[in-house]
């Protein structure tokens, strides 16, 4: 059963805690095989996704931009491993983890297509039970892209678990699925348009997880919320909108990779993160520094 702490997070007891991860095991290995088809880079007669690359890149951009080359990074919720092996390509040494054995076997077999031999390794783990992994670290950063927290349900664990792999100071980049999106509220006031908003909830409740048609135990944010079980040990150092004005990840179809789309980018990375909108996205980025 859960228990309130009276900041917004839910204490879930240990059984309730193991019976969640096992949920969302066993969904996201039912994904892991067609998860490159349906969500990488358009190819061929591969649809992709070309909304969610472009994400993933601007996630990168964010990384490399407050880690160098040759730094340690963790990746929470690594999945197929996408971006621990472009960072790795970079001379970055990366550990992903997933609570998904099915997607931590895809991502250790992509290894030999992009070359690496080592740079990255990946581990079947929670990101609640970070204080279980072998690996130590101290890592220079770490980062959780496109929504891997918003199935966690041990957010102080994370916190926890980070405080103790991480050097001081090091950055900690998430992106995490918002409870409020720009898009989907100007969206709904057009005729016909019901059945495109998702189920924002604050509270846990079956609905899309992350970047993906994974119907799991998800739960939305406002960056305060998210903020709040990290508050001991980190210090928010930047909060973005992500995306603020293209279509959420859910509406990809949307999206075209075209001339007109490029030069609407601009304006979305000149406002997503203005102070009144940055909590209005489809996910925001925030960027947390470790404090001793």
């Amino acid at each position: 059963m859960a228990e309130s702490t009276g900041t917004g997070q839910d204490v879930l007891s240990a059984a309730d805690l193991t019976e969640q991860y096992k949920t969302l095991e066993a969904r996201f290995d039912q994904a892991a095989k067609t998860y490159d088809a349906r969500f990488g880079a358009p190819s061929g007669s591969r649809p992709g996704n070309a909304l969610l690359c472009w994400l993933r890149a601007e996630h990168l951009d964010v990384v490399r931009s407050l880690v160098s080359p040759g730094a340690a990074l963790l990746d929470i919720g690594c999945g197929t491993g996408e971006e621990a092996l472009r960072l790795a390509q970079d001379g970055y040494s990366v550990l992903g983890i997933d609570v998904s054995p099915g997607m931590v076997w895809q991502a250790q077999a992509k290894l030999a297509g992009y070359g690496l031999g080592r740079g990255a390794l990946f581990r079947v783990r929670p990101a609640g039970r970070l204080a279980a992994l072998d690996e130590r670290g101290p890592f220079d950063g770490a980062y959780a892209s496109l929504g891997a927290l918003n199935t966690e349900p041990d957010l102080a664990g994370v916190a926890r678990g980070l405080h103790d792999l991480l050097a001081p100071g090091a950055p900690f980049v998430a992106t995490v699925m918002s409870r409020r999106c720009l898009f989907e509220t100007l969206r709904g006031l057009r005729p016909g348009a019901r059945g495109t908003r998702l189920n924002r909830s604050g509270a846990w409740a079956e609905s899309r997880a992350g970047a993906s048609d994974v119907i799991a135990p998800v739960r939305f944010y406002t960056p305060r919320e998210f903020a709040e079980p990290f508050a001991e040990h980190f210090a928010v150092e930047r909060v973005m909108a992500f995306p603020l004005w293209l279509p959420p990840v859910h509406l990809h179809t949307l999206y075209r990779d075209d001339g007109a789309q490029r030069r609407w980018l601009a304006f979305e990375r000149r406002t997503r993160t203005w102070p009144g909108l940055r909590a209005w996205g489809d996910h925001f980025l925030m960027v947390l520094r470790h404090q001793m």
